[in-house]
């Protein structure tokens, strides 16, 4: 498995559309925002991409997406998106996101995850802050 974080230039990001637009219907699901607007915030470089990528069959098998933002001077790096199959043939990869965040200039790393990924990421130095959580009206 290896990591790949497609550059966020339009020929780019379209000539990489094939290999992360299928990981969006499953996104779409669980954050309840449109397919289109995910495209919207991938299109608009909102929202950062990296690939994981099997190297045994040479197909994405994962999906992270990324949004920086500054805190005064501060870049922040918040993992929005992880979404794919295998997780635990991939999940070790984590160091190696977090390294590429910190190359791209970022001091922290906040990750959105879902119940099952606070175990992982508390094995890797991550500790609650906040607990966002949600119902239907």
């Amino acid at each position: 498995m290896k990591l790949i974080a497609i550059p966020i230039d339009d020929e780019s990001l379209k000539e990489w559309m094939p290999h992360w637009l299928p990981f969006l219907p499953m996104i779409a699901r669980r954050s309840k925002e449109p397919l289109l607007t995910l495209i919207n915030r991938i299109m608009s470089k909102e929202m950062r991409l990296i690939l994981i990528w099997d190297e045994t069959v040479d197909l994405p098998t994962a999906l992270i997406g990324i949004r920086l933002h500054y805190r005064d001077k501060d870049l922040i790096g918040e993992l929005l998106w992880m979404t794919g199959s295998g997780r635990q043939s991939w999940q070790h990869l984590l160091p190696d996101v977090e390294q590429m965040l910190r190359d791209a200039g970022c001091v922290e790393c906040r990750p959105l995850c879902r119940p099952g990924w606070s175990r992982l990421l508390k094995q890797h130095g991550y500790r609650l802050t906040h607990m966002q959580m949600e119902k239907v009206l």
